[in-house]
């Protein structure tokens, strides 16, 4: 059902086959402009694959971003790659693994930093889903923390109101938060023909205040969901 498919597409730890085309735009920046941009605009694809290894279940995602125009260099972003092994419990689910990026920027600290993953949610009701997801990685020159809160209220027919890819990130080799942000997500699940997708907007405010960081930007999500894959 759309509140089934609802459900599982704003929980990160439901083995829900998904590919998500990923909007974002940044409407600004903090600190003076120094002849650049003030915004900037990037698109990526993210593909949530299930799949089982040694009988348990595991859920591998990609994310692939494009910077298509603004601020910062137009062409492939970094790559960050993770695949988390979900425990089922009583109370819902928790996983673990590796996550690891690849960095498409010369300039970078590092072209390649690994790190844990882990998160648990907790099925408080069949229209509440509570919990958090922790993304690590570390280098020479990185380590980089980030905590995603999971609050999902399913509100019937397919609409559900989230706390959405909130990320709050902190940089451990400056001692700084590079994310702080507040929003929601509003999602709908529906039908094109036979085909279940999500289309879901985020407006999202980052109360970091440093020079260069993003402030505020916008997210439009469509999402191909695969039920039973």
């Amino acid at each position: 059902s759309s509140e089934q498919l609802a459900r599982q597409a704003t929980d990160p730890t439901a083995s829900l086959m998904a590919f998500n085309f990923i909007g974002n735009y940044v409407g600004d920046f903090y600190g003076p402009s120094h002849g650049q941009d003030g915004n900037s605009a990037e698109a990526s694809f993210r593909p949530v694959i299930p799949f089982k290894a040694f009988g348990q279940s595991n859920i591998l995602r990609l994310t692939l971003p494009y910077q298509l125009d603004g601020r910062g260099e137009t062409g492939i972003g970094d790559v960050s790659l993770f695949d988390l092994i979900v425990v089922n419990e009583s109370w819902g689910r928790w996983g673990f693994g590796p996550v690891m990026t690849f960095a498409s920027d010369d300039n970078a600290p590092d072209d390649f930093v690994i790190g844990p993953a882990v998160g648990a949610v907790w099925q408080y009701s069949k229209t509440l889903n509570l919990g958090l997801f922790s993304q690590n990685v570390f280098g020479n020159d990185t380590s980089i923390s980030q905590i995603q809160p999971v609050v999902a209220y399913q509100l019937g027919h397919g609409w559900s109101l989230s706390a959405g890819d909130l990320q709050f990130v902190y940089d451990w080799e400056h001692s700084r938060w590079l994310s702080v942000p507040i929003g929601f997500q509003i999602g709908k699940v529906t039908r094109i023909g036979a085909q279940p997708v999500r289309i879901a907007f985020a407006p999202q405010y980052n109360l970091s205040d440093h020079d260069g960081l993003p402030k505020w930007n916008v997210q439009l999500t469509f999402t191909v969901l695969v039920p039973g894959a």
